[in-house]
């Protein structure tokens, strides 16, 4: 991750509440934000802005988080996830976990303390 300048932190989420709070809470803690609601849009928004962390809903219409993923790391190897999920019962796949995702990195709908986001890219910040 770049030290000279602000993260750059993508957020994809298909509730625009949630996209907003999100992105307006990082942006206030000093972080570069981008964000689609789209999974596809996304993509297509990576090959041309790079970002160090994603923030990752997993259940999105037309291709789930874990699919895009997975399509971001072909596109920036070094980018970091944070899955956001409103599933309490969501476990981190094998294939997550190979991809440098553990389950320190799952934060469930509704994250009542918002800082949790900073306190995680900031410990994903020191891994680099």
């Amino acid at each position: 991750m770049k030290n000279s300048t602000k993260q750059r932190v993508f957020i994809l989420e298909d509730d625009k509440m949630v996209r907003l709070i999100v992105s307006d809470y990082l942006t206030v803690s000093g972080f570069d934000v981008i964000d689609a609601a789209d999974p596809l849009i996304a993509i297509e928004m990576l090959k041309n802005d790079i970002c160090d962390v994603a923030i990752v809903d997993i259940n999105i219409p037309t291709m789930s988080g874990e699919e895009f993923i997975a399509k971001a790391k072909t596109i920036c190897a070094d980018l970091q996830f944070i899955i956001h999920t409103g599933a309490s019962d969501y476990k981190v796949s094998s294939k997550m976990k190979e991809m440098g995702i553990s389950q320190d990195h799952v934060l469930v709908k509704p994250v009542e303390d918002m800082g949790t986001f900073v306190t995680i890219i900031k410990q994903m910040e020191k891994t680099i």
